[in-house]
């Protein structure tokens, strides 16, 4: 008998995907009310995963998926109509499912308020048919008013494919997956080993072949020279030819058979290794399909009409890759939706269609994987770009005015930077595409956009197949070889230690295409030697014993950080299956894992983020300025003003304990008197107060030339998007929702806008 828990990962894993699905229909159907064969469709899922939920004795899950069930036969017979409302009700009670199936995961007991989530799928007498509405046609031929459908739309597909072989599928755990792909591995490196061996035949025929040639010419110089004197001698030289010859021939006779054998192991071991990595594929649609529920969401919450078309999804991805692109992903359409597709009112006053378009799209070309995201939105503000860069203080004007467009352009990925005018739970808070930068680049892939004023944006997300086999590069340092990923690597260089090399603050750097580049030594940051063996003294002009001397650099470049480092010698770029360390060993610092080469020789593969960040604290020039500098440790006044009690203390509490002095009031006319006794850092109001609300306290604080520095947070329930333009309007800073309000929001916020100086 299997142990519970296999039995709780197959139920989650199934029940999981029927979730998926029957989200992305609602939000489908809500678009084509009168698609009879998807409300079948969402009808058999809800009973797929009541049944489901029956067996496995998750009553709570069992009793919601009952209700939506009951809630589609509602619609079928026409006793409520499907509308937005229905829609959300029907995606609540997903995502109730949804936190049921992760607890369970979490092996932890299952915390859900049913009945609250039962109350909200009650039927008719909370969604009444509407005299004035039109009817949903399940028909497809047109119900009559008043009257139920009584005859089912009828499909022959079933019939139509009897003769089309049925597919079969088991499901196996990844952990099963990742030991044969660990074992194919160990296959591959056999094979390089093997095709080494052919190497070194091939070289043994050959130098037994010129041994035998030179032997034969001093045998016969021998003979010409004693001949008649030592018969007995030349006979033996006569034996010896002969058995050259036939160790020349078996070497012969070795080297085709071992060339044979690994010609026909050749392509069954990139068969095998092919067929494996493709048990680890999936395709797009695996993160694809949550993506119209998510869109419609926030599109609806900034009162926007947005259409999202797919295409592709059937492309394939290693499952690491889908998984790690999941978050960059949603990012991206966060952005679009919030800073590129315009409100409705704005699109048509432009001559647009009044709903936006967002088009995600998947292909492969190569090795590679191309995912786009493109928006008909407004495009990106290259004014407003640098204007945020300038006061952020990036870089000087006069430095701003020589950068080419793509350069300011290339800010947006910046840690920390927001062109949003107002902080919100959605955007503003600085935290977004150098997300989508670093995870991209982290699985050794890149990310290229392209924006046109009033036109939109469009993100291409290049991913490698897979992050099982690399491209690396193979440099020796004291003797030992490393291997950096090829991904990471801007360029091979050799730089002039009397001429090219300058000393800041007591480290080496150079000049890099126009700005300084640190230099460090891979063998020194690795703790391959103790000291620099006085090598300093070199580096000085007209002193050095070498003028010239010059060093390997491999230039590397990591999120926006680029690190020369000295190596003894680059060897070649060579393709390689990447090992884990395994759990024994852990993290090991500087180092991501490890391959074995045809030799049979363990080469260390370096982890980049990791030199450049430990480089970093080596030398001085591998540091960028930070967008959001450190607290300079003074403590800092906040004042709190909520008219409610309890949240008033609770964001008192939350504020406190991260560091912050707080003071409260208990409205606006309170806060004024309490601002003009005390200086305070930040300001956290609610909106709807007795005497004066939020937004008024808002607009006096920004009008008064003595307090209008102190930035103000907005924390209210009013969530409609007119509400957050009025919020702009009083000149606050940031706008968080109390329905998706927590501490992580708030505390970020007032860290952006007052985490340092």
């Amino acid at each position: 008998m299997k142990d519970k828990k296999y039995y709780i990962a197959i139920f989650n894993s199934e029940t999981g995907e029927f979730l998926t699905q029957l989200e992305k229909g609602i939000v489908d159907i809500e678009k084509n009310p009168r698609n009879a064969e998807l409300f079948k469709e969402l009808n058999r899922l809800a009973h797929s995963i009541k049944g489901s939920a029956h067996v496995f004795g998750c009553d709570e899950i069992q009793q919601i998926a009952h209700r939506v069930e009951d809630m589609f036969r509602m619609i079928e017979r026409e006793e409520i109509s499907f509308n937005a409302a229905v829609a959300n009700n029907l995606l609540k009670a997903v995502d109730a499912m949804k936190d049921v199936l992760a607890q369970l995961a979490q092996g932890n007991p299952v915390e859900l308020n049913l009945p609250a989530v039962l109350n909200a799928l009650q039927g008719p007498s909370q969604f009444p048919v509407s005299p004035l509405e039109k009817r949903v046609d399940l028909s497809g031929e047109g119900a009559k008013e008043n009257k139920t459908v009584s005859q089912p739309v009828k499909s022959t597909a079933r019939e139509n494919n009897a003769s089309v072989p049925v597919e079969e599928y088991v499901r196996v755990p990844v952990s099963r997956i990742n030991a044969l792909l660990n074992l194919v591995g160990e296959v591959v490196i056999n094979k390089m080993k093997s095709s080494h061996k052919v190497v070194l035949a091939k070289r043994l025929v050959r130098f037994s072949r010129e041994a035998q040639k030179r032997f034969s010419m001093m045998a016969e110089k021998f003979k010409e020279t004693y001949e008649g004197q030592d018969q007995a001698l030349i006979h033996s030289l006569d034996h010896c030819q002969v058995d050259y010859e036939r160790i020349k021939e078996s070497f012969k006779d070795f080297y085709d058979y071992i060339a044979f054998e690994a010609l026909q192991m050749d392509p069954v071991v990139e068969q095998l290794q092919h067929s494996m990595k493709e048990l680890r594929m999936l395709p797009c649609s695996t993160i694809f399909d949550g993506l119209p529920r998510m869109v419609r969401d926030i599109a609806h919450q900034q009162g926007k009409e947005v259409e999202l078309k797919i295409s592709g999804e059937e492309t394939e991805l290693d499952k690491k890759v889908l998984e790690e692109i999941r978050v960059p992903v949603i990012h991206i359409l966060r952005n679009g939706i919030d800073h590129g597709i315009e409100s409705p009112e704005d699109r048509v006053r432009s001559g647009k269609p009044r709903h936006g378009t967002i088009r995600v799209s998947a292909y492969q070309e190569g090795e590679s994987v191309f995912i786009s995201i493109a928006e008909d939105g407004r495009g990106m503000d290259l004014d407003k770009i640098k204007m945020t860069a300038l006061k952020n203080k990036l870089l000087s004007a006069e430095e701003l005015g020589q950068m080419s467009e793509k350069e300011v352009l290339s800010f947006v990925f910046l840690s920390g930077f927001s062109t949003s005018p107002i902080i919100t739970d959605i955007s503003g808070r600085g935290v977004g595409l150098d997300v989508v930068k670093f995870q991209i680049e982290k699985l050794k892939g890149k990310v290229v956009f392209e924006t046109k004023p009033g036109c939109g944006t469009t993100f291409t997300l290049i991913l490698p197949l897979t992050v099982a086999i690399i491209e690396v590069l193979m440099v020796q340092s004291e003797g030992k070889k490393f291997a950096f990923p090829v991904s990471f690597v801007e360029e091979c260089t050799k730089v002039n230690a009397a001429q090219d090399v300058s000393m800041i603050e007591g480290k080496m750097a150079t000049q890099f295409r126009g700005n300084p580049l640190p230099l460090v030594r891979l063998d020194e940051l690795l703790g391959l030697k103790n000291s620099l063996k006085e090598e300093t003294p070199k580096l000085k002009k007209k002193t050095t014993k070498d003028p010239e001397e010059q060093f390997n650099v491999v230039v590397a470049l990591y999120f926006g950080k680029r690190v020369g480092f000295i190596v003894d010698d680059v060897i070649t770029e060579e393709s390689i299956f990447l090992k884990s360390l395994g759990e024994h060993l852990g993290k090991i610092k500087n180092v991501t894992g490890a391959t074995i080469l045809g030799t049979g020789e363990i080469i260390v593969v370096l982890d980049v983020a990791e030199l450049i960040a430990s480089s970093s604290s080596l030398h001085s020039a591998a540091t960028r300025k930070p967008l959001i500098l450190e607290k300079q440790g003074q403590e800092r006044t906040i004042l709190v003003v909520d008219d409610t009690f309890s949240t008033r203390e609770l964001e008192k509490d939350i504020i406190a304990a991260n560091g912050y002095k707080v003071d409260t009031a208990v409205d606006g006319l309170d806060a004024l008197d309490k601002i003009a006794q005390t200086n305070y850092d930040l300001i956290v109001t609610d909106v709807q107060m007795p005497r004066m609300s939020g937004f008024d306290l808002c607009k006096t604080v920004k009008g008064n030339v003595a307090y209008k520095d102190i930035p103000v947070i907005i924390v209210t329930s009013l969530e409609k998007e007119e509400d957050k333009r009025q919020g702009i309007e009083s000149g606050a800073s940031a706008y968080i929702v109390k329905s998706s309000f927590d501490q992580t929001n708030l505390l970020d916020a007032i860290e952006r806008l007052i985490g340092g100086e």
